[in-house]
């Protein structure tokens, strides 16, 4: 069995999730973490020491659920500074056999990530879309097939050294090593899209805190990824300000409880009641107040997010539509919100999954689509550790024991 752990490094929580991978692939949840965090913005470490700390408390909860040691992570990596571009490039194979090996395959993933980077970035993944042999495209594994020449168009994404750098450097302090750093709506895109949308095309919008992720996936790969430096918490802090409430944690709790993405969809009748900033008076709004700015913001999100889809050229090849994940998502007319403003898309709200496999209620909630999907992109990309041979002087001690059993017994 092999232990795969998912490290979703949020501005507003930590989550760690770990799954056993049994020796058949199946994928067990054992334990899973969540912590407060305040070190990220607009998923930036801006604190270092917070950042560590709430990794540290995530961690020690899973492992004291499952009653296991975690070591390692794979670690999920966003924000503004992610970039995307797509590459397409070939290789000549003159073996007589002309059959597609390993080597050249590395070969080609070699040649796609010739491109001049900016001495800040990084690359971050080479992901294969599809490969076309002698001509023929929608190949999406060509080993052992015959060809004279394999091209290959894959997404490319970087990211900011520096950024990327305090993120890794957080996790090692925390005592963990950084098994990969994954791009965040991938691992998400995993969790929450079915393979048939992402095979005929569908978009990812990923509602964090700080930031939300905007993500477009066809024929079974990633082909954009972008993020709006807004989220979740600015639709906090909107309550917060213009309703002047005692602190950020009340707005929040009257945003779950009361507001609504939609505010046609409120009664008129109802009302919200809270403590004003500074005093101990109770005032009354009406509900519907309260969901109009909500929305306002939730509105100009998915607006943002849309101009990101129309700025990569797919908005019109998404006919699978538009899917809703991350906590921002959770309230409730956002899948109906989206739907006016993705031109009558078809949208939904998408929590994550692991095949059949039934997650601990907690964790099916679109707030864990990347911790689960990290452990889904680990569980596809990392090999199970070799079996140690037994040593040899190991096995002539249990050979002589088995000799002098049967000698006795005989």
């Amino acid at each position: 069995m092999t232990l795969i752990v998912g490290l979703d490094i949020g501005t507003t929580k930590v989550c760690c999730l770990a799954v056993r991978r049994h020796a058949d692939g199946t994928l067990q949840p054992v334990g899973y973490g969540v912590a407060p965090c305040r070190g990220l913005r607009q998923g930036q470490v801006v604190d270092m020491e917070q950042t560590v700390a709430a990794i540290q408390q995530a961690v020690h909860e899973a492992q004291t659920m499952g009653e296991i040691t975690i070591t390692g992570a794979i670690v999920g990596a966003t924000g503004e500074h992610i970039e995307s571009m797509q590459r397409r490039a070939e290789i000549t194979i003159t073996r007589p056999d002309r059959e597609v090996t390993a080597e050249d395959l590395e070969r080609l993933r070699l040649q796609l990530q010739q491109v001049h980077l900016p001495p800040d970035r990084e690359l971050m993944h080479t992901l294969i879309r599809q490969y076309i042999l002698d001509g023929q495209p929608g190949i999406i594994n060509p080993l052992g097939m015959s060809a004279s020449h394999l091209q290959a168009e894959a997404t490319l994404i970087t990211g900011s050294i520096t950024f990327l750098q305090n993120l890794r450097r957080s996790v090692e302090r925390a005592g963990l090593e950084v098994q990969a750093m994954v791009l965040e709506p991938y691992a998400s895109g995993l969790a929450v899209l079915s393979p048939e949308e992402r095979e005929v095309g569908a978009a990812l919008i990923d509602i964090g805190g700080g930031t939300t992720d905007v993500a477009a996936f066809k024929e079974n790969g990633l082909v954009f990824s972008s993020a709006v430096p807004i989220g979740g918490n600015q639709v906090t802090r909107d309550v917060y300000i213009l309703f002047r409430l005692a602190n950020p944690e009340e707005a929040e709790r009257l945003k779950r409880e009361y507001g609504s993405a939609l505010a046609a969809r409120v009664p008129e009748e109802e009302r919200v009641s809270y403590r004003e900033m500074g005093t101990q008076v109770e005032r009354r709004v009406p509900r519907r107040l309260f969901s109009e700015v909500i929305e306002e913001r939730m509105r100009e999100i998915l607006e943002l997010a849309r101009d990101e889809l129309q700025r990569s050229g797919l908005y019109n090849e998404l006919a699978a539509g538009i899917v809703l994940t991350g906590g921002g998502s959770s309230l409730p007319c956002t899948a109906e919100l989206g739907r006016q403003v993705f031109d009558g898309l078809p949208v939904r709200i998408g929590a994550p999954q692991i095949g059949s496999i039934q997650l601990p209620s907690a964790l099916q909630h679109p707030a864990f689509a990347t911790a689960v999907g990290l452990t889904l992109y680990g569980a596809l990309t990392q090999p199970d550790p070799p079996t140690a041979p037994m040593p040899a002087q190991l096995w002539q001690r249990i050979v002589q024991k088995f000799k002098r059993w049967f000698k006795h017994s005989s």
